[in-house]
């Protein structure tokens, strides 16, 4: 199945392009999905928990980026699968950012396959506005963690440059902030967070269609 979404951000393509290579901070954005353990070959451990009413699963698997800075796009592969009910999931997902006013528009393209018993919960109509609720999510959850991002300090007069490192540009503030040194040693696995409860995106969808439904009376009414 082929999805495709967009969304706005509220800081400028450079502002945003370097969390989309930050997987970690990605995934923290993302209701129910969680990274167990560091990148291997830039392959990253993941899981996603989802609960439906009664049914839950969680699926675990791998999935690797692949960027093109200059372009601001790039492509995340990934398959997971879920022991309980032996259901897999495989699918692409890419992800271009673009100019839109003083903000960041990103389009996304989702390519998957699910097979097992929760197949039957990928057909339909349905499942597009599932996927937009949860873009929505993802989206809100990012813009929030990209406007939380410290602003910069003013530096002190004449400091002399000691080496040649990368810097950042805040968006507002022209002085460059040197970012602290990475940790040499992997980061350690972060526990899986709370389930992605289908059950409120679905309420979400259903309110949602109810109230263009009451519209589109009312203005025929009219």
């Amino acid at each position: 199945m082929q999805l495709e979404q967009h969304f706005e951000l509220p800081v400028p393509p450079d502002a945003a392009w370097p969390a989309f290579a930050d997987v970690e901070l990605l995934v923290s954005c993302l209701p129910g999905a969680s990274i167990t353990g560091p990148a291997v070959d830039g392959d990253w451990p993941l899981r996603f928990d989802v609960k439906l009413g009664p049914i839950s699963a969680g699926f675990a698997g791998s999935g690797k980026p692949t960027l093109e800075d200059a372009a601001r796009r790039g492509r995340f592969e990934g398959a997971a699968i879920d022991k309980r009910t032996q259901s897999r999931v495989k699918g692409a997902v890419a992800f271009a950012l673009e100019a839109a006013g003083s903000g960041t528009r990103v389009s996304v393209d989702v390519d998957y396959a699910l097979t097992g018993q929760l197949a039957q919960f990928s057909r339909g109509g349905l499942v597009r506005e599932l996927a937009s609720a949860l873009t929505a999510q993802f989206a809100t959850n990012l813009a929030a963690r990209l406007q939380a991002m410290p602003a910069a300090a003013e530096p002190a007069a004449a400091l002399p440059i000691v080496a040649e490192v990368p810097v950042w540009l805040p968006q507002d503030d022209p002085a460059p902030i040197v970012p602290p040194a990475l940790p040499t040693a992997p980061a350690p696995a972060r526990p899986a967070g709370a389930p992605l409860s289908a059950t409120s995106l679905l309420l979400q969808v259903l309110k949602a269609r109810w109230r263009r439904l009451l519209d589109r009376l009312f203005r025929r009414a009219a």
